[in-house]
């Protein structure tokens, strides 16, 4: 197909679906994959969970990655038929809204937005950790939030500038977090095995459940797997700026998954295989930081701490985007507050300039407020898994009436598997992120956002949201 075809048959999709096509098209492919691999970073989720990690479970908790990647990896592939059919910026508010009730896809949409303003200080109070560290900064809550508040302006005003600008940083972290994360383990790798490493250690609880059931712990340490391997539907987010979105997107979010998965194993076993001493990682503020620059002495452990920190800012600078966007995409069906300002293109940038500044104000306060790292990252690893299984759920039960193209990508004879057991992941998920007493004041906090998102629905927008054309009847 010519570039001129998949652009004409982009914009006939977009207006089949009632919008004009405003946003500038300009991602392909690897853009479009590099969007979904940015926004799940594997370096920013281990970075940010591995002390957690390290300290609930022990080296052995990092064999729930694979658990945890297994069943995001069923919920990428649902997502990823899902935005073969519905080609459009929202992704689940879309995708729901065409599914089911105005309700439901309303607090969808809500939950995402309530996810997307949490996870960018989140994000970026690693890439804080990481900067603090590489320039001898003092750790202290008030000089993290310093430097997570200056980070979110850079991150907005590249955004508001140019979605050109900001692909281009992505396209390039990409290569900055396969070399760093491939760099790091091979040379923790080599650095493991010539310090005679013992294996043994990969199998190490540490201090974690002495004389007690280690069930629990060991279910603490989804934490990590769960707050990482989400926003493979960001892609999905900037489908109206994607060139052939329909057969594009659906490749990128199911291989983000994927290689993100391998990646991530491959250098979590390389970095309990290096630690020079447990005990002192275990007492360490950044272990990981320690582990590296311990293990591969003072210059080049920080040249690698560069690539991280490069890597852990465009994952940050992603989030921003794709949250610009869903707020756009709610505000032009008048679905959200102040809708006549967050609905509009800035004319030279093509870029939603005030939904974008306005995740600015927000992001700021969340950061201001943020009682720990913990609670955000807790948050942020529950709030998508209640938007994956609302969205996985509704699509479930209206599958059966969906008309797919012959060249669109699907599930085929295994969809059925694939729903069922993508339900009960991510049962299992929500109730490992809400029942332990760790998680609970995260819980809370996210339980009173969705009561909020409830309250606005039934006072300001159930009277002028109408049930527009729907995918199936």
């Amino acid at each position: 197909m010519k570039k001129d075809d998949a652009s004409s048959e982009d914009v006939k999709i977009v207006e089949a679906l009632n919008y004009k096509q405003e946003l500038k098209r300009s991602l392909k492919l690897f853009s479009s994959f590099a969007i979904g691999f940015s926004f799940i970073s594997i370096t920013t989720g281990i970075f940010t969970n591995y002390k957690f990690i390290i300290q609930t479970g022990g080296p052995v908790g990092i064999w729930s990655w694979p658990i945890v990647i297994a069943g995001q990896l069923l919920v990428a592939l649902i997502f990823a038929e899902l935005a073969g059919i519905i080609p459009i910026s929202g992704y689940s508010y879309q995708w729901i809204k065409r599914l089911s009730t105005p309700f439901l896809s309303w607090i969808t949409g809500w939950i995402s937005f309530c996810f997307l303003i949490l996870v960018i200080p989140a994000v970026d109070w690693a890439f804080a950790l990481v900067f603090a560290g590489l320039l001898n900064i003092p750790i202290s809550d008030q000089s993290i939030k310093i430097i997570v508040m200056v980070t979110i302006i850079v991150q907005v005003t590249f955004n508001i500038l140019s979605i050109k600008l900001t692909s281009l940083i992505n396209n390039g972290a990409v290569f900055t977090e396969i070399i760093g994360i491939v760099g790091l383990t091979i040379f923790l790798f080599v650095a493991a095995f010539k310090s005679n490493v013992d294996p043994s250690i990969l199998l190490s609880t540490g201090n974690a459940a002495k004389g007690t059931s280690y069930i629990a712990p060991f279910l603490l340490t989804m934490l990590m797997g769960s707050f990482t391997i989400v926003g493979f539907e960001a892609a999905a987010n900037l489908s109206e700026e994607t060139v052939n979105a329909r057969k594009t997107v659906p490749k990128a979010v199911w291989s983000s998954v994927a290689l993100a998965g391998i990646f991530g194993m491959f250098f979590l076993i390389a970095s309990v295989m290096a630690i020079p001493n447990l005990n002192d990682v275990l007492n360490s503020d950044n272990p990981l930081s320690y582990i590296i620059v311990t293990t591969l002495g003072n210059v080049v452990g920080k040249l690698f701490l560069v690539i991280v920190g490069v890597s852990i800012f465009a994952c940050g600078l992603v989030i921003t985007t794709s949250a610009g966007r869903l707020i756009y995409a709610m505000a032009r069906d008048k679905a959200f507050f102040f809708s006549r300002y967050f609905k509009k293109i800035l004319p030279k940038t093509k870029t939603p300039a005030a939904a974008t500044f306005f995740i600015l104000i927000l992001s700021l306060i969340s950061t201001y407020f943020a009682e720990s790292l913990t609670v955000l990252v807790a948050a942020t690893a529950l709030l998508p898994a209640l938007i994956y299984l609302i969205t996985v759920v509704t699509y479930g039960l209206t599958r059966k009436n969906v008309k797919f193209r012959a060249d669109s990508f699907t599930l085929g004879k295994f969809s059925k598997p694939v729903l069922i057991f993508a339900v009960l992941w991510l049962i299992l998920e929500i109730g490992i992120l809400t029942i332990p007493e760790e998680f609970h004041t995260s819980t809370i906090v996210s339980g009173l956002m969705i009561i909020v998102g409830v309250i606005s629905y039934f006072l300001f927008f159930r009277s002028r949201l109408v049930k527009r054309s729907r995918l199936v009847e």
